[in-house]
């Protein structure tokens, strides 16, 4: 099976050596955790490392917004963009709700065609205008609107299915489920699942990343710290995050490696 190597330091040992391709992976994490830093570093490592096109789609953020974000780290988004090697495109949220009261009452929005399929198509368009090979989704969270758990499940289930058709290796974000017990149909959905935790230990913030599952591959099952550095996210492989998070990471990896 072919692999799609993420460029982020230190992950992919953990999965031998890549996502399997055209695999759908799910990344949660909460407010502040790095999914959408973990993503854009997914697109950018695949286009300069790799040359891979890629597609980022926002449902919350605008692209000038990710665009001046990414430059912290010196990714200069707007280049890719000019050199037809990278799409940002933002899925309207307010569509995704019309589509949802459409599907509860199709009596009163008849000729509304503000659908979960236009948007759809809008993101299979971008793809296949620069051949993309990876796909990053921010976030899947926006989709669950309704207040009926039926139709959420519906509409993910449907969103993903399509997803998978795309012929992209495709990263999509989600908040953490605060309920350990309770599974998210995505979880289900996705080949993968990668979990990113921050606790505060000490007065320090400690990051870690776990890897729930991933479907074909021999993954990595040690909570393992990472951090995000001014040239994006490095994943520690071969440490982890035990005993006071491991002496705050000892001493925050040296000062990130100043020692």
């Amino acid at each position: 099976m072919a692999r799609v190597p993420t460029g982020i330091p230190g992950f992919d040992e953990l999965i031998e050596g890549g996502f399997i391709e055209n695999d759908v992976i799910l990344l949660t994490g909460g407010p502040g955790a790095g999914k959408s830093t973990f993503g854009s570093q997914y697109l950018y490592s695949g286009i300069t490392q790799y040359n891979e096109p890629g597609v980022y789609v926002t449902f919350e953020e605008t692209p000038a917004r990710i665009m001046r974000n990414m430059w912290r780290y010196g990714w200069d988004m707007e280049r890719l963009i000019k050199e037809n090697k990278l799409r940002i495109i933002r899925a309207d949220p307010i569509a995704y709700g019309r589509y949802i009261k459409k599907t509860l009452e199709p009596d009163k929005h008849d000729h509304d065609n503000a659908t979960l399929e236009t948007v759809l198509k809008q993101i299979y368009a971008s793809v296949k205008e620069i051949n993309a090979k990876r796909l990053f989704i921010d976030s899947l969270t926006s989709l669950k609107i309704s207040p009926d758990p039926v139709d959420v499940r519906h509409i993910i289930l449907e969103f993903v299915k399509n997803i998978e058709s795309f012929d992209c290796t495709t990263l999509i974000t989600s908040e953490a489920n605060m309920n350990p017990d309770h599974f998210s149909v995505e979880e289900y959905l996705a080949e993968g699942v990668i979990c990113l935790k921050v606790n505060r230990i000490a007065g320090e913030r400690i990051r870690s990343l776990e890897i729930l599952k991933m479907r074909g591959v021999k993954h990595d099952e040690v909570l393992r710290p990472y951090v995000i550095t001014d040239k994006g996210i490095i994943v520690y492989s071969s440490d982890s995050v035990i005993g006071k998070e491991a002496d705050v990471f000892s001493l925050q990896r040296s000062s990130i490696l100043g020692e």
